[in-house]
């Protein structure tokens, strides 16, 4: 392997949204990072401000290859903070960022306090606003839950967090998004500004979960595979 990929989910979601990446993978080790309060980390308590999050996801990341950070939705946000602290710490910083599904992150428009409302009424809201959340779920008690204290910690992070200017980032950058996703476009040319590297934009087939689609996902990797190796066209 010549490099990593670490991947970092939306708002709820785990690691394991990213366990078929690894099999389309050439060159590149790709990885899923795992929140604490789910996944393999369930008994673990979750983390609510973000300063903290990312600070913890940046603990758990290993900088012995050169790698890059790719996060859908809320983890596009995490990703962003996580290089600019590792910068801050004067360790080593991604070769590239990944950003998918989430504005620049001095336009994201706050959501309206989300984090407050009951369990069944914030999953019902989220899957109104992006078809997230299966029926089988929104159905069962005990799912609900469970889901729903995913989604109130990671929103929570994300609402009361406040964005902080800083010097662009010294790397790549790809913004990616489902060509469905039109409320959103206008808000995604300003990432841009945030690094001093090459800047590109990707419109895939779908909605905000595009990355479900296995065509989507291929054409994802296959990119990434192309990055650390010399004459692919990435």
């Amino acid at each position: 392997m010549t490099a990593r990929v670490y991947c970092f989910a939306h708002a709820g979601g785990s690691a394991g949204e990213f366990r078929e990446w690894a099999g389309l993978a050439e060159n590149v080790r790709i990885a899923g990072v795992e929140r604490p309060g789910r996944g393999t980390r369930f008994a673990e308590p979750a983390l609510t401000e973000l300063t903290a999050l990312v600070a913890e996801q940046a603990d758990s990341l290993a900088l012995d290859l050169p790698f890059g950070l790719f996060g859908h939705s809320f983890g596009a946000l995490l990703v962003f903070e996580i290089a600019h602290t590792l910068r801050a710490r004067g360790l080593r910083t991604p070769d590239w960022l990944w950003v998918s599904s989430f504005p620049s992150p001095d336009l994201a428009r706050r959501e309206p306090d989300a984090r407050q409302l009951p369990d069944a009424d914030l999953l019902r809201t989220l899957h109104r606003r992006h078809d997230a959340i299966p029926a089988e779920v929104l159905d069962n008690p005990e799912l609900l839950e469970i889901v729903a204290a995913y989604m109130r910690a990671d929103y929570t992070a994300m609402e009361t967090h406040g964005f902080r200017d800083r010097e662009p980032l010294p790397c790549d950058l790809r913004v990616l998004s489902g060509a469905d996703e039109h409320d959103l476009h206008d808000r995604l040319a300003g990432w841009e500004k945030h690094v001093t590297g090459a800047f590109s934009m990707d419109f895939l087939p779908g909605g905000h979960f595009y990355l479900r689609d296995p065509d989507n996902r291929h054409h994802i990797v296959q990119a990434m595979n192309g990055i650390w190796t010399p004459g692919v066209e990435r």
